[in-house]
C-alpha cells in the first residue's frame, strides 16, 4: 500500500474518532447540565403549608393538605358558632390599600377560601408576629382559626397567648380595667422576672378614635402606668422598657365596640436574659 493511502485512511479513521469523541461530550455536558438544574431546585428546599404566605403579599396560597384542612374546619361548625380567622404578619411588611396592616389582608384572603361560611359567621381579626431568620425569602403561615359562640367569647381583661400577654383598658383611659386578675397577674409577673432576669416589653396601644398624635401619647401612657405598678412591686426599672404604637397595629375592627376594646391594650412580652 502506498504512503498516501495510508496517510488518507489515517486522516478519516483520526475525522471519524473526532467525530464521535465531539458527540459524546456534548450528550455529558447536556446531561450535566440537566442534573446541576434538578440539585439547584432541590437546594432550595422551600416548605410549604396546606395555607401560606410570602413576605409583603396578602394572596394566600393553597397546598396539599388544604382539602383535609379545609375539611377539618367545616366539619367543627356548630350552631351559633363564628369561624374566628386571624391574619399575622410581620413589622416591616407593607400595609395594603383598605387594610389597617397586612394581617386583615391575609385573613380576607383566607375567607375567601371558604365561600360555604356566610359573612355572618365569619370574624376577621390580625396579630403581629416575629420576624424569623429566612421568612422573607420563603414560604410562611399566617393564619389562625377558632370556632367561637359569641356570647361566650367575653374579652378577657387579661388574656395569655403563646407569645405575649394582653392587658385591655377601657376608652379613653390610662387606667387599666379593675379586675382582680390583674393584679393577681402583675404580682405573679413581678415574682418571675426576680427570678428569671427576664426583661419586660411593654406596647401600648390604642383603638382609633382621636387624632393620631394623641392616640401615641395615649399609648405610651398606658404602658408607662404597667411598668409604674411591677416597679412597686419590686421590678428594677432598667428591666422594663415601655413603648407605644398608638392606633397603628389594631388586631380587631375599629368599627364596633367589641373590636375597638379589643385594641386598646397593652402587650406584655418577656425577653429572656442573655446567658
Amino acid at each position: 500500500m502506498s504512503a498516501p493511502i495510508k496517510v488518507l485512511i489515517m486522516l478519516i479513521v483520526w475525522l471519524l474518532y473526532s467525530l464521535l469523541a465531539y458527540r459524546g461530550c456534548i450528550q455529558d455536558c447536556c446531561k450535566g447540565g440537566e442534573d446541576t438544574i434538578i440539585q439547584q431546585d432541590s437546594a432550595l428546599n422551600l416548605q410549604r403549608y396546606p395555607i401560606d404566605f410570602q413576605w409583603s403579599k396578602e394572596a394566600a396560597n393553597t397546598n396539599q393538605g388544604f382539602d383535609d384542612l379545609k375539611s377539618k374546619l367545616l366539619a367543627g361548625m356548630q350552631d351559633g358558632q363564628i369561624l374566628e380567622i386571624t391574619g399575622q404578619y410581620f413589622e416591616d411588611e407593607p400595609k395594603p390599600d383598605g387594610f389597617d396592616n397586612m394581617g386583615f389582608a391575609r385573613a380576607q384572603a383566607v375567607r375567601a377560601l371558604f365561600p360555604d361560611i356566610p359573612d355572618d359567621r365569619i370574624k376577621l381579626r390580625a396579630r403581629l408576629m416575629d420576624e424569623s431568620e429566612g421568612v422573607r425569602n420563603g414560604y410562611f403561615e399566617a393564619a389562625l382559626f377558632e370556632w367561637i359562640k359569641p356570647e361566650e367569647k367575653i374579652a378577657q381583661t387579661v388574656e395569655e397567648l403563646d407569645d405575649r400577654i394582653i392587658i385591655r383598658f377601657p376608652y379613653n383611659s390610662t387606667e387599666r380595667e379593675y379586675d382582680p386578675s390583674v393584679d393577681e397577674y402583675l404580682d405573679k409577673l413581678a415574682k418571675r422576672i426576680a427570678s428569671t432576669g427576664e426583661t419586660v416589653q411593654l406596647t401600648g396601644h390604642t383603638d382609633n378614635k382621636g387624632a393620631p398624635d394623641y392616640n401615641t401619647k395615649l399609648g405610651m401612657a398606658r404602658a408607662a402606668g404597667i411598668k409604674g405598678v411591677l416597679t412597686q412591686k419590686g421590678v428594677k426599672a432598667d428591666q422594663i422598657s415601655a413603648s407605644s404604637k398608638g392606633q397603628e397595629q389594631p388586631v380587631d375592627s375599629n368599627a364596633t365596640e367589641e373590636g375597638r376594646h379589643n385594641n386598646r391594650r397593652v402587650e406584655v412580652r418577656l425577653i429572656k436574659k442573655q446567658q
